[in-house]
């Protein structure tokens, strides 16, 4: 697929699973094909709560290393976060909001885990008496709708809250810019449109105005990558780490 959309000149993005990184191969392609972000469903940070959920993915002790690998190939990583595990403290929020602005995460988005009907995880609520309620419209990962094992509901609320308030923060943004220097204007334009910007997308909206302004933009994504991609094919593997330097993750 990588090398049949290589010679269209497009960009894209994807949802993948982090093991997409098993091989550096695999990773090269996706950027000379044109990828320029992907969206990685981490979950959480501690082993317990991957294998209490039952996710075969790598250990979150690889994600560093495997965040860094896409990076060095131009692509940029939006990461989801579940946050109330059975093993999440009230430290949760603090130690996931570092680990993403230490690894320069372009992007993050945060869920309260739900039980939804008809599933494992809510038997296991259900049968713990662990609900605190059934208003099904609440059930959207936005809201708690049973008691944590180690902190209060309120306290999972404002830590979810605090999460988003930390990452689309000037400090945070800044934080987690890319290494290279030439990459930096192109991230930050682009995390200030996305984060900061919501009263004129409501005004392009409005007025119809979202593709006249997007489009300009998208094309010059497309030919900074088109610039990258020909660095980065006429680099080896083995010295990808160099060449990705002339457009990191912000593109």
């Amino acid at each position: 697929l990588c090398r049949a959309l290589r010679p269209l000149g497009k960009i894209w993005s994807a949802a993948v699973s982090i093991d997409v990184t098993d091989d550096a191969t695999l990773v090269r392609e996706m950027a000379l094909a044109g990828c320029t972000g992907v969206f990685v469903g981490f979950e959480s940070l501690h082993p317990a709560n991957i294998a209490a959920a039952g996710k075969k993915s790598p250990c979150p002790e690889e994600y560093a290393r495997r965040v860094a690998l896409l990076h060095e190939h131009g692509i940029q990583v939006n990461g989801s976060f579940v946050l109330g595990f059975d093993h999440d403290r009230p430290d949760v929020f603090e130690r996931t909001a570092a680990w993403i602005e230490a690894n320069r995460l372009e992007c993050a988005t945060f869920h309260i885990l739900t039980p939804y009907p008809g599933t494992p995880l809510f038997a296991q609520m259900e049968a713990e008496g662990r609900l605190l309620h059934r208003d099904w419209s609440r059930y959207d990962t936005a809201h708690v709708v049973f008691r944590p094992r180690h902190m209060t509901p309120e306290q999972l609320a404002a830590g979810y809250a605090w999460c988003y308030r930390r990452l689309f923060s000037h400090a945070s943004i800044w934080r987690r810019r890319p290494a290279d220097p030439a990459a930096v204007l192109p991230y930050l334009a682009m995390s200030y449109l996305y984060k900061k910007s919501n009263r004129l997308w409501y005004y392009l909206i409005r007025h119809r105005l979202t593709g006249l302004v997007w489009r300009p933009l998208v094309e010059w994504t497309r030919l900074r990558h088109l610039r990258f991609r020909r660095r980065l094919a006429e680099t080896r593997a083995t010295e990808v780490r160099r060449a990705a330097s002339v457009v990191a993750a912000g593109v």
